[in-house]
Order: structure tokens, then sequence, then C-alpha cells
């Protein structure tokens, strides 16, 4: 049986609901038990999510703060995002983290600063006609936002907006972090740079090629290992270039497809389906201990995140359950099936949890085991895997 309470801090009052085999049973503030009998699993998961999602527009919110691994320590409702995009922002070094999202017709977008309970500590607003596709967060107390294929940065401290890095270059831009590195194109060259130390790491003067792609303008895509010790990016269709920050040696492997990643501890990446080892380039069987599917589209999901020895892979296109994996033992610790996903969520890890930002207009938090480590990490950034 699953019993979860939400409390709307507004009116201080609650709401309660109860899923018992196919019957689900909501009580508001101790009143009447209302009961809905279901045919189905799938009736009971739909029923469910449509009677929570009604209460939390209202403004109720569940939180669990003591939640277990796999458990949500909260759900929220933030607001239907009309851009689809549902930008995070997160650092494996904290658990706090932003979400943005676009309010109406372009009338205004929303930067939210969540801790890691799901409390909303602060709201900004960024403006009007904006479209952030992503963002990454900086160890300098700075976002750094794609608004438009434009970069800017938003300073934590002050809330000013000010140009970076780039002109406005019709999709000509790539944006990503982990741990003290950011990694972003000017639209003539990619430079990797270490915001703890203010130093910068890597430099490529590159073309990004047009695309012939109907999703795509141009083939711009850029990010870092969860170690920080490579970098990957592809501006033609058909090659990615595996680059070794320290040593400047580059690798060049076919690019058969979309959704890379590279494995926790840096040493192999996987694109389209297939495995190399990024040192040599060399093509190997799969090493994870979860599949991959080859010849998926740009529009399948097979999305993953990382953090230390943690996984957090989307297998299917849709709202398929995320799956928990921890590399170093090869155990599934966790599937995750948010009740609040229509089409798509955007996931990432925090310190403690993972969080997803789903087209339901929802926020969800999950806790994670603190086992999955840090390793490499070089003290507060940005986000690890892709």
């Amino acid at each position: 049986m699953i019993e979860k309470t939400f409390l709307n801090p507004a009116t201080n009052k609650q709401w309660r609901i109860e899923i018992d085999g196919h019957t689900i049973r909501t009580c508001l503030n101790s009143g009447k038990v209302k009961e809905i009998l279901c045919d189905s699993a799938f009736q009971v998961k739909s029923k469910a999510a449509s009677a929570m999602m009604g209460q939390m527009r209202k403004g109720f919110v569940y939180q669990n703060p003591d939640a277990a691994v796999e458990e949500a320590r909260c759900h929220r409702f933030v607001g239907k995002d009309s851009n689809g995009f549902m930008p995070l922002a997160t650092a494996l070094t904290r658990d706090d983290f932003f979400l943005t999202r676009m309010a109406g017709d372009f009338e205004d977008e929303i930067l939210y600063h969540f801790d890691g309970n799901g409390e909303i500590l602060e709201t900004v607003s960024l403006g009007a006609k904006r479209m952030t596709y992503e963002q990454v967060l900086c160890p300098n107390d700075t976002l750094l936002l794609n608004n438009s294929y434009l970069l800017q940065q938003f300073s934590l401290r002050t809330h000013e907006v000010t140009p970076f890095a780039n002109k406005k270059n019709r999709m000509k831009t790539m944006l990503d972090a982990s741990g003290d590195l950011a990694l972003w194109y000017t639209g003539e060259e990619i430079i990797v740079f270490d915001f703890g130390s203010n130093t910068e790491v890597w430099r490529e003067t590159v073309k990004c090629k047009k695309s012939k792609n109907p999703n795509f303008a141009y083939y711009c895509f850029g990010m870092l290992s969860p170690r920080q010790s490579k970098a990957a990016y592809r501006v033609t269709e058909g090659e990615y270039v595996l680059v070794d920050l320290k040593s400047a040696q580059k690798v060049v492997i076919p690019n058969e497809g979309w959704h890379p990643f590279f494995s926790p501890d840096d040493q192999c990446f996987s694109v389209g389906g297939k495995f190399y080892l990024t040192q040599t380039g060399e093509e190997i069987d799969n090493p994870f201990p979860f599949s991959v599917r080859q010849g998926l589209s740009f529009s399948d999901t097979c999305m993953v995140r990382t953090r230390g020895s943690l996984m957090a892979v989307q297998q299917d296109r849709g709202s398929s359950p995320i799956e928990l994996w921890d590399i170093g033992s090869g155990q599934l610790l966790a599937t995750i099936d948010d009740p609040f996903v229509v089409r798509q969520v955007n996931f990432a890890f925090t310190g403690s949890g993972l969080v997803l930002h789903t087209d339901y207009g929802a926020m969800s938090i999950y806790s994670c085991s603190p086992d999955g480590g840090y390793p490499g990490l070089r003290s507060a950034g940005g986000r690890a895997g892709v």
C-alpha cells in the first residue's frame, strides 16, 4: 500500500492519498474519504496521477525529507513549461538546484532556486521573449544560460544577466559543465574553462558545419566527462572528436547516431548505441550492465546522467521509467517511475538526489544512495554526464 500526505503551505490544509491494490482513497483535511475503484494497474497510475496533479495545481506539496532510496522526497507543481526544454542546473557537491520555465506565451521566464527538499528559496524573473534551452551551474556563483543559442551569464548574487562568450549565431553553440569545468562554443572556438582556478584549460578553433538533418541547423554539440579529463564534440555529421584535456591529444570516432555519454571513469564513450575506448577510439562491446539500442533517432530518449559510480538511465522515449544503476557492482538499485510525465522529462543528479522536471509542469526529487561517491571531482561544480 502507498500513502502520501500533501500539505498546502498557504492554507495549512492536508490532502491524503492512499493506493491499495486497484483502490484509490483520498481525503481532504480529515474529512470524508473518497474511494475510486480501478480496473487495472494502468488505470490506478493514471487516476492517481490525475488526482495528485489536481491538488498540486492548487498549491499542495508532497515532502518527505527522510525518503529512502528510490522514494520521492518531493513532488510539487511548478508550472507548465511552454518551450519543452525543461532546463535544470545542478551540482554534485550541493543539494540545492535551479529550474527555469517559461510563463505564458513568452510573457516571462522564471528561474526557481530550490533547496534539497524542494522548498523554493527564491524565484527570479528573467524577462519576456526569452527561451532558455539549457543551463549549467558554475562554482563562481553564476549560471551559464543558452538563451536561444545566445550564451549568457546570470549572477546569483546580483541577478544580472550579461552576454557571455558569443554573438547570436543561428544554432551554433554548445554548453556543458562538469566539476569546476565548463565548455562552450563562441561560434569560432570551443573553450574549456576551469572556474575553480579561473584558468583556461583548452581551446580549439573549429567551424561548425550546416546540418542536413531537419532537427538541427548545425551539428554543434559538446560535453565534458564526469572526471573532467576528457571533452567530446561534434561539428560535422560524420564524426565525434574526443580530446584529452591534459595532453590535448585527439581521437576521432564515427558518429553512428545520437545520445552520447561517458562512463563514470572516463575510459569509455558511447554514441548511437556503440562503445569506444576514449584513449584509442577502439570500438568495444557494451561494458555497462544496461543495454543501449542502436539506430536511435534524435527523438528517442536513452538519456544518461552520472554521479560517482551511479548512472541514471532512461532507456526509451516518452514516459518510460528511469533506472538507477551502480556501475561498480553492476546492480540495478532502483526504478523510478515518476507519475507526472506526459511525454518528456529532464533529470539531473544533485549531491544526494535525482531531480526531475516534467512536461506535466511538475518537479520531483528522488533520494539516491550517497554511496555513488564523487570520484575525481574537484570541489564544487556543475553536472556530470550528458
